[in-house]
């Protein structure tokens, strides 16, 4: 599962409607053709191996290494690649799924803080109710020095879901959990 955190400005942003989401960003030029270049430098050494008649043991052994090197790049690069085009297809699913039929509740959140040098790294538990079933989702946020303040362990937030994707959106506001809070205890 993927936690989307959403920091909204005012407590009455927290449950307004979910809008539009930002579509996955596409990776970089060079994350995402790494592999090609790899690829014909392989080629290359791959055909200077071939052309080279009676190379020494020590040339042979350079060229050989140099083609295992160049294979090993293409090989992760391409990997890279994949991971990175299964990914994207995922996130631009479940947008569109929630786009078409996102359903909201109320969650809460088990928080642990690791001060960063820019701010606190936040990690934790989102419990929410999907559908029959209880939903447990780990999510993790940055939280800038300049940032309005994450979560407090057990806050209550906003879930959006959509059945069938494994992308939730959790907004949340201090004061609009303290409201939920003090209309809980009455």
């Amino acid at each position: 599962m993927s936690v989307r955190w959403q920091q909204v400005g005012s407590p009455a942003d927290v449950e307004a409607p979910l809008g539009d989401l930002p579509a996955p960003r596409r990776p970089g030029l060079a994350r995402r053709w790494l592999w090609l270049a790899a690829l014909v430098v392989t080629v290359g050494v791959y055909a200077a191996q071939r052309l080279v008649q009676n190379p020494s043991g020590e040339l042979e052994m350079w060229l050989m290494l140099a083609l295992l090197g160049a294979l090993a790049v293409t090989a992760v690069a391409a990997l890279v690649r994949y991971r990175d085009d299964q990914l994207r297809a995922t996130e631009t699913r479940a947008v569109e799924a929630l786009r078409r039929d996102a359903r909201s509740t109320t969650g809460s959140v088990t928080v642990s803080e690791r001060p960063v040098a820019d701010g606190v790294m936040l990690r934790g538990l989102l419990t929410y109710p999907r559908g029959t079933d209880t939903a447990e989702d780990t999510w993790s946020l940055l939280v800038g020095d300049d940032d309005a303040p994450g979560p407090r362990p057990g806050d209550p937030v906003a879930v959006w879901w959509a059945p069938g994707t494994d992308v939730v959106v959790a907004r949340y506001h201090r004061g609009w959990a303290d409201d939920v809070r003090r209309r809980a205890r009455r």
